[in-house]
């Protein structure tokens, strides 16, 4: 009989993990759209993405980025799909430019607020 107790409460346990640890996942892989600057680089069918945004708290800035990787799911898929790849905090604003660059998004970059589309070394004169 214990052992039957037992064998439920494994179960349990593991039902409940599971969805907790989808929960959580799914919540972490949203990307908020209050970004204020966009890098976008494309290799092929492959889509890299930083996301930079910026909140005042009082006198002080803070400045976050979030870098995804966009490609089909498969090759026989029209479905396309954005995964996370990291996720950070930076301290200087200008800092930003070197992590789009390491997640090779470096085609375009646009303000969000903005129609105009600036190479990164135009943003780069103007980023201030």
């Amino acid at each position: 009989m214990k052992k039957v107790y037992w064998l439920i409460g494994i179960v349990l346990f593991i039902i409940v993990e599971t969805f907790i640890l989808t929960t959580v996942s799914y919540k972490n892989n949203t990307i908020p759209d209050n970004y204020k600057i966009i890098f976008k680089g494309e290799s092929g069918e492959v889509v890299y993405t930083t996301y930079y945004y910026e909140k005042k708290k009082g006198k002080k800035y803070t400045y976050k980025y979030i870098n995804t990787v966009s490609s089909y799911q498969g090759y026989d898929s029209g479905s396309w799909q954005e995964k996370i790849v990291k996720k950070g905090k930076i301290n200087k604003k200008f800092k930003i430019i070197e992590i789009a660059e390491k997640n090779n998004a470096t085609s375009y970059v646009k303000y969000k607020k903005e129609d105009k589309i600036y190479t990164l070394e135009d943003f780069k004169n103007i980023f201030k």
